[in-house]
């Protein structure tokens, strides 16, 4: 980073955790900020949409909005999967919403441009004498994506390679844990608007120093020592073993307790017990808000009940007590009472400290400076 470090109030943001102050508390709460993680960041990273189980047939669509950006993935005709902006390219308007199943076009409903499920224009009303018209001008832009253990990523880089964003390290880790990911169905879909800039929840997911203040519960299912990690550029994972005896799991203990972080807003965690995978995906949405979607994809033989206890475990308990922490956080980090802190972090780099933290800020900070 060198020349690029950022100082605050107490002093500056070193290169590591153990003797650094925190981002100032501008990087949480600043527009122009927010604007420049949205060019270098969002725009140049691999960003999850869904999974190919999502798109079970021919016409099937995924249209959401992901970092600001109008974004239609569906299958097309030779069951291959497209990825477009879903913006027709007449006048703007947005093409489709939600998800669903389209026939074998896609219709604008402001002109009736037509398109097909390849991207291009094959009909448009009245242009037959529009001047030098000729449709193949006019297909939708197409998105780049990959499919990562059944996951599907977009990057809105052309130039961008999967190996840029650690992808196939990051898949080798969830496919040694989750063999069948590729098969599984998303059979609970959650969303949340937090009152947080999206990396304050990010901040919450990339440590434990917390777990055991502020998750009490959450602490007594897995075992604080032990555990591995695996750690890349732009991912994370970690694995920690269960204690016994958890009320609705029925932990017998040492089962896995799983969970991984993607650059750049790409949260995953399974719990012991159940093979499930909880998909989280934090979209910025301004500088002090955010959207959080979260997917919870398991095998299709799997339990009701089990299904139930992981969704009521984190979606009405672990996740609204984060949700708590990070808008308290967020209201604190605007006001004129603070504007940095320390890392507590070891040397080891361990989980429980803060340095996961410290290397999240500090992809921040290179991105937001490169040239790139």
């Amino acid at each position: 980073m060198g020349e690029n470090l950022v100082s605050g109030e107490k002093g500056v943001f070193a290169e590591t955790a153990h003797n650094s102050y925190t981002l100032p508390s501008r990087y949480y709460t600043d527009e122009d900020i927010h604007r420049q993680e949205l060019n270098k960041i969002f725009q140049r990273s691999w960003l999850y949409v869904g999974h190919i189980s999502d798109l079970p047939e021919i016409g099937s669509y995924i249209a959401d909005e992901i970092a600001g950006q109008p974004v239609l993935v569906l299958r097309g005709e030779n069951a291959e999967i497209n990825a477009f902006f879903n913006v027709c390219q007449h006048r703007g308007h947005l093409l489709l919403s939600g998800r669903g199943r389209t026939g074998k076009r896609i219709v604008c409903p402001y002109h009736a441009w037509c398109y097909g499920l390849d991207g291009g224009l094959a009909t448009a009303r009245m242009t037959r004498d529009v001047v030098g018209f000729d449709r193949a001008n006019y297909g939708l832009k197409p998105i780049q994506h990959t499919i990562v253990a059944g996951m599907i990523f977009i990057n809105f880089d052309p130039n961008a390679k999967p190996e840029d964003g650690d992808l196939p390290e990051f898949e080798k880790t969830i496919l040694c844990h989750l063999p069948h990911m590729p098969e599984y169905t998303a059979h609970h879909r959650l969303d949340f608007d937090i009152a947080a800039n999206w990396k304050v929840i990010v901040d919450n997911f990339s440590e434990g120093y917390h777990i055991p203040i502020a998750h009490p519960t959450l602490a007594t299912l897995y075992n604080e020592k032990g555990g591995t990690s695996q750690i890349g550029k732009r991912y994370g994972f970690y694995q920690k073993t269960a204690k016994a005896g958890f009320a609705g799991f029925e932990t017998k203990g040492d089962e896995p307790y799983l969970t991984w972080f993607l650059w750049p807003n790409l949260c995953l965690l399974s719990l012991p017990g159940s093979p499930q995978l909880i998909v989280l995906r934090i979209g910025p949405n301004g500088p002090i808000r955010s959207l959080e979607h979260a997917d919870i994809y398991s095998p299709a033989d799997v339990s009701t009940s089990n299904l139930d206890a992981v969704k009521s475990l984190f979606a009405e308990m672990f996740n609204q007590e984060d949700i708590a922490l990070v808008e308290s956080v967020q209201r604190g980090l605007s006001s004129l009472g603070y504007d940095q802190g320390r890392y507590v972090a070891d040397i080891k780099g361990s989980w429980f400290s803060e340095s996961g933290l410290h290397a999240f800020h500090k992809q921040i900070l290179e991105d937001i400076a490169s040239e790139h």
